[in-house]
């Protein structure tokens, strides 16, 4: 099984792997609520094995996304997940799985701090089926289901809320990228309704750490909308964020309610020669962290040996492609191997961009994850 190990989007120059860094409540109670989406709490009980709850999915359900919060920001994950057939799809031991995939999954390879998911569908390998689905945690503050019904539309549509930091840069600044980046998705299925932009002056948002957990960045990220994938256009990153193009709170993020995993972060001085923004790239970014907030992993990590979980992705094994032999695979490397890819690790080098490389592709599958995502419409 392809799994996913690193959820970042790196510059070829650096390179940083990010771990976003009692009694669980019992009360159920609805929080969100749409004609087709829906958000609200469930209900959990102590027991022997932790904490224990169950929620029905109903009929011409399409998606849920299964959370759970641990406000000390401590791990938190799920000990199980069985649908309605009696299948847990988080055990190693089920066919299908998402075992060590989803990063609600316990050993999952991305350690998750106060808040991780269940993603249904995360593949065509999964689906949202009718009944009731039961679970179990270890000791955590809250759990919610955010569920999509309906019909799926031949073009889904989601919105996207933009947001800008810091004095260097302004809204006019980010056109250009913004329409780049609904160009990838219309191309590939989904139709993108972007809000105008938002200005945040205040200081204190110009630079951010890239972890979620933050305070500051915790801050900035809950001024995003409720039902919207929310970028935020970030002046630069502070600390161990040098270098980084942007990042996702997670594979996916949060949907449907204002919190710290609620959005995507992108550099804009990453992006920058001087005063000016390169705006294909910019597009490509932000369009790519939107890809693993709405589900999409990386198709291949950087050494070649770690791939998505879906099965008609390409692979660029490190084995027969790495023609430099330094343990880092880049975008020239897999030129036909999925180099040309919106979730492919790192972008293409200035030169291959400068000669109208692009990274603008997604697969049949990918299009399946965003098309069912929770948030779509």
């Amino acid at each position: 099984m392809k799994a996913e190990s690193i959820f970042l989007r790196f510059s070829l120059i650096f390179s940083a792997i990010l771990l976003t860094v009692s009694c669980a409540k019992k009360n159920s109670s609805s929080s969100e609520s749409s004609d087709n989406f829906t958000v609200s709490e469930i209900a959990q009980t102590s027991g022997s094995d932790g904490l224990s709850g169950s929620f029905v999915v109903p009929e011409n359900s399409i998606s849920f996304l299964l959370s759970v919060f641990l406000d000390n920001n401590n791990s938190v994950v799920f000990k199980s997940l069985t649908d309605p057939d009696g299948i847990d799809i988080l055990s190693f031991s089920s066919t299908p799985n998402l075992y060590l995939d989803a990063s609600g999954s316990s050993g999952s390879s991305v350690t998750k701090y106060g808040y991780a998911n269940v993603l249904i569908p995360q593949s065509p390998s999964f689906s949202a089926k009718t009944g009731k689905w039961t679970f179990t945690a270890y000791n955590n503050d809250r759990v919610k289901l955010a569920l999509r019904k309906g019909v799926i539309p031949l073009e889904a549509t989601i919105e996207v809320q933009p947001f800008i930091t810091g004095i260097t840069w302004s809204a006019e600044n980010i056109l250009d990228a913004l329409t780049i980046l609904s160009d990838i998705y219309l191309e590939n299925g989904v139709k993108i309704t972007i809000n105008n932009t938002i200005t945040i002056t205040e200081g204190e948002y110009s630079s951010v750490s890239p972890t979620f957990t933050n305070t500051t960045t915790s801050a900035l990220v809950k001024q995003g909308s409720s039902d919207a994938v929310n970028i935020f256009f970030i002046e630069d990153y502070s600390g161990i964020g040098s270098g980084i193009l942007g990042n996702a709170a997670g594979m996916p993020g949060s949907m449907g309610e204002v919190n710290s995993w609620n959005g995507v972060l992108v550099s804009l001085s990453a992006h920058a020669s001087g005063t000016v923004l390169d705006a294909q790239l910019l597009g490509e970014t932000a369009a790519h962290e939107m890809g693993h907030q709405l589900g999409l992993f990386h198709t291949t990590e950087k050494g070649g040996n770690v791939f998505d979980i879906l099965s008609d992705t390409p692979e660029c094994t490190s084995s027969s492609l790495d023609n430099d032999s330094n343990g880092i695979l880049t975008a020239e490397e897999c030129d036909l191997f999925g180099g040309d890819n919106l979730m492919f690790w790192t972008s293409w080098s200035s030169t291959s961009r400068s000669s109208g490389k692009k990274q603008d592709k997604l697969s049949s599958f990918q299009q399946y994850v965003i098309k069912h995502s929770p948030i779509a419409k």
